[in-house]
């Protein structure tokens, strides 16, 4: 009986340390909207024709954060969304068009700021949804080039190498939440080790030209 009692005790005790852990987690910090990132606003309205308000279009859009944490929109301007989450800024961007849009539906998603370089066809800096998938971050870069070498992709914050092994991730369409990817965030395709027979021809090529290049100088002389 007393072996089961305390059976029973530490058995709650971990539940409980368990609940503990996860009640005091804090939300993702991707769901929060950070200055210096963007934020993507979808706004659809049915428009009736018994209301007075004058309808407005085209104000779905992604919109850049300044530095101070604001973003600015037709007819309303400076927003402040920066550290809130999407449902706050929903509610604050409904309450600015409550005098020009009539039970609007507001949808709300931070973006991410990713820059993505090596062995891709478009390197460069981007904004995106850390919902998507690496497979649509890459796309984003028009794909892998044909010398990246898939295996050594890793994502890098601060110089430092936080995410490795991204083969799998590429194949199975994770998304950048669940990879853990932040805001600032590089990802690196570093090309395939070994010598191309492409890079041995340029090089090659290079040699002959400053040969020929140099035996006119000679017979200039």
């Amino acid at each position: 009986m007393k072996i089961k009692y305390k059976l029973f005790l530490i058995l709650f005790i971990i539940l409980v340390s368990v609940y503990r852990v996860f009640s005091q987690t804090p939300m993702n910090s991707q769901e929060m909207i950070v200055a210096g990132d963007a934020v993507r606003i979808q706004i659809w309205q049915l428009y009736d024709n018994v209301n007075n308000k004058s309808p407005i279009s085209n104000l779905s859009s992604d919109y850049k954060i300044d530095n101070r944490g604001y973003i600015y929109m037709p007819f309303v301007g400076l927003v402040q969304v920066g550290n809130k989450r999407p449902k706050q800024v929903e509610e604050l961007i409904k309450k600015k068009y409550e005098n020009l849009l009539t039970d609007p539906f507001i949808y709300v998603r931070p973006l991410i700021r990713v820059t993505i370089r090596g062995q891709v066809s478009k390197p460069g800096s981007y904004r995106v949804d850390p919902q998507i998938s690496f497979w649509d971050l890459m796309e984003f870069a028009g794909g892998p080039t044909a010398r990246a070498d898939l295996k050594k992709m890793q994502v890098v914050r601060s110089d430092r190498k936080v995410v490795g092994n991204l083969l799998q991730a590429f194949e199975n369409a994770y998304s950048l939440t669940d990879l853990g990817i932040q805001s600032g965030d590089q990802v690196l395709v570093a090309p395939k080790g070994g010598i191309s027979i492409r890079s041995v021809m340029n090089t090659l090529t290079f040699a002959a030209s400053m040969a020929l290049l140099i035996i006119r100088i000679d017979n200039l002389k």
